[in-house]
């Protein structure tokens, strides 16, 4: 693989791993209360939503980094923190869906929205 190559190649790794994170918080928010592993929340309901929403931020702004080189810090902050964030919406509108559970909760919400921001923040620092 020439070193042109690599960064694609990261890229579409990084892309992959955020869609597996978004599918697999999507398949959680579906899952009745009776179905929903005890390991999904071992921690506070929003604690875990911040660490689970940070990770999502993490790879949002790391796949951009890598694919939009060019891109300034504040531009993949925003991005991901709006991407990550609306992503966010989506996912308590599912469990609005979802038989025993109650979603639209503004705080959880809110817990997401930080993690946006937490997750991106320590992706520019460790890039």
């Amino acid at each position: 693989m020439t070193p042109a190559h690599r960064p694609r190649r990261l890229a579409t790794i990084l892309y992959g791993a955020l869609l597996c994170w978004a599918a697999g918080i999507l398949w959680l928010s579906s899952l009745t209360p009776d179905e929903l592993p005890r390991q999904a929340v071992l921690l506070w309901d929003k604690l875990s939503h911040l660490l689970a929403f940070a990770l999502g931020g993490w790879l949002a702004a790391s796949a951009l980094r890598v694919s939009r080189p060019t891109l300034a810090a504040p531009g993949v902050l925003a991005a991901s923190v709006v991407l990550i964030g609306a992503f966010g919406v989506l996912d308590e509108a599912v469990q609005t869906l979802t038989p025993g559970r109650t979603g639209g909760d503004l705080r959880d919400w809110i817990a997401d929205v930080l993690g946006a921001v937490i997750g991106p923040s320590l992706s520019l620092l460790s890039h």
